[in-house]
């Protein structure tokens, strides 16, 4: 849904400014898949998200490697397809990954990560972190811990969201046990710099791998609502499924299946974006049109589109091919009403491509 940011965003693009409230009705039009790939950065790099903010531009994330140091870069663009160097959030030699960018007010941008150290056997110490930058995403400065916990279960996939009181509501993958994964959600009233006691969202009494969860902003006949996406493991191998909340974020009902994939392959790594007339897209990694099962690594993106919800019930398409190469690590972000980009790591390098509704 467009923010307070949204005015001088929409004429970048185009486009013009909503009406306020939500839609009096849900028009289900054509989208459209562009065919011409935008290069999010001049380097390789993989895990790209993407946000909007105020400054009439848009700030992308991602991770490279330099010979043994992961760094978590940040480029900028102003036209919403050429995308120059902007920032570096932080580097290291640990596990540091997972970036989520989010702008909490003009000019101060927030990016919390995985940053986990590593020894001999793997993890030694998890952590989910935040950095924050005053200048637009230029130069950034560490905030705080989210989160963070000693092995053997680890945390992972951090996503940000502003509440309705301007909170600041951070979700991430918590391992219970090696086949229970569950999505836990902090909150900062002071922009990131303090957090909340972790909350399990759901998930935490049964045996699947809930996570790579994402959020987006719809109505349900002219309520408020939001719908979290998430990868599981209800049949085995992952499959999509999702959860409604009608009060920013605090409760989760209605769970259902958004795309489940033949038997014995994967669908995953989901994340989701709402149009203006509340309808969804939800982009994922699957690797159900390679011949080979080898999950994560034989896998490409596709995108399934859903009805804004109806007393809590969503119709989900049949997935349409985004990206039909090997490719990795979904994101995607509402950038104007009719307008999402879509992100993911292909030939190695971050990549997106718009979905525009008509």
């Amino acid at each position: 849904m467009p923010g307070h940011f949204t005015q001088k965003i929409l004429k970048t693009f185009g486009l013009e400014e909503p009406g306020q409230g939500p839609p009096q009705h849900h028009p289900q039009g054509n989208r459209h898949i562009e065919d011409n790939e935008r290069h999010l950065a001049p380097t390789n790099g993989t895990y790209p998200r993407i946000t909007r903010v105020g400054d009439n531009s848009l700030l992308a994330s991602y991770t490279r490697f330099e010979n043994g140091t992961r760094v978590l870069g940040v480029t900028r663009s102003t036209d919403g397809h050429h995308f120059e160097p902007w920032g570096e959030i932080t580097r290291g030699a640990g596990d540091v990954d997972n970036a989520f960018i989010l702008e909490i007010a003009p000019g101060t941008v927030l990016a919390a990560f995985r940053n986990h150290d590593l020894g001999d056997h793997g993890p030694t110490h998890f952590r989910i972190t935040v950095c924050r930058s005053t200048d637009g995403g230029r130069s950034w400065h560490f905030l705080s811990q989210a989160a963070e916990k000693t092995p053997p279960h680890g945390i992972w996939e951090p996503f940000m969201r502003l509440g309705r009181g301007g909170e600041v509501q951070l979700t991430y993958s918590l391992e219970f046990a090696h086949n229970n994964q569950s999505t836990i959600m902090v909150r900062s009233h002071d922009g990131g710099a303090t957090w909340s006691q972790p909350h399990c969202l759901h998930g935490d009494c049964d045996t699947r791998r809930d996570g790579m969860n994402g959020i987006a902003a719809t109505w349900d006949n002219g309520r408020e609502a939001l719908v979290m996406v998430f990868e599981t493991t209800t049949y085995g191998t992952f499959n999509l499924e999702a959860l409604v909340s009608y009060d920013d974020g605090h409760s989760w009902d209605g769970r259902h299946q958004v795309y489940t994939p033949a038997r014995g392959h994967n669908a995953g790594a989901p994340q989701i974006a709402s149009f203006a007339d509340g309808s969804l897209a939800v982009i994922f990694m699957t690797d159900e049109d390679h011949s080979e099962v080898q999950w994560t690594r034989n896998a490409s993106i596709k995108v399934v589109f859903g009805s804004p919800p109806q007393n809590g019930q969503i119709h989900w398409s049949r997935p349409q091919v985004l990206c039909p190469h090997t490719s990795h690590w979904p994101g995607i972000a509402t950038v104007a009403p009719q307008m999402l980009l879509a992100t993911f790591e292909c030939d190695g390098k971050p990549k997106a491509k718009a979905i525009t509704l008509h």
